[in-house]
């Protein structure tokens, strides 16, 4: 037995209104953002604990060089001959692009450091290259008032402690902070 279809009940087709498409849209571009944001911050914390890492390992092997050797190397590329205390220099995860072997390193860079090791951190800055590049750009601008011109080397003795200071990084200040990653070892 066939039930006929009532005239007054009709089906009526629903479609999605251009309001309720916006509210989608909306809904799926703020939860895109909340998550490209926490993970930025999570990848730049992967990339702090590899450097904190790699530091660690450096460091070590700088003791087994100078274990070996009475002093430490003069470049860290010494710790890959004629013995082998790295199977290879790790690179700075902060400067994926950088003509830079490794991380920097600098032996004996004033009285009060045997050697320092230096990250760029976050802002994929060397601030004390930067620092270095501006007080050796201002000497030359000043004309060399003492007429004697200063080596790389003894305006880091000068600026080191400065830097120290004031261009570490501090996690706390955010993702993206200023500042570098620095490991040394005091004498």
């Amino acid at each position: 037995m066939a039930f006929p279809l009532k005239s007054s009940c009709h089906m009526s087709e629903k479609g999605i209104t251009l309001f309720e498409m916006m509210i989608v849209l909306t809904v799926t571009m703020i939860l895109s953002l909340i998550f490209i944001y926490s993970t930025s911050h999570i990848v730049v914390r992967t990339k702090m604990e590899r450097v904190k890492e790699e530091h660690r390992v450096l460091s070590r092997a700088l003791q087994n060089y100078r274990m070996d050797y009475n002093d430490y190397p003069m470049r860290m590329t010494a710790l890959n001959a004629p013995t082998a205390y790295l199977s290879c220099l790790p690179r700075d995860p902060f400067l994926p692009h950088s003509t830079l072997p490794t991380y920097e390193y600098h032996y004996k860079p004033s009285d009060e450091y045997e050697y320092i090791i230096i990250s760029a951190g976050p802002d994929g800055d060397l601030d004390l290259d930067q620092i270095l590049e501006k007080v050796q750009s201002s000497s030359s601008s000043d004309g060399g008032g003492s007429g004697s011109v200063r080596t790389r080397d003894e305006l880091l003795k000068t600026i080191l402690p400065i830097y120290l200071a004031t261009k570490v990084y501090d996690p706390t200040n955010g993702a993206v902070s200023d500042g570098d990653i620095i490991t040394f070892m005091r004498r």
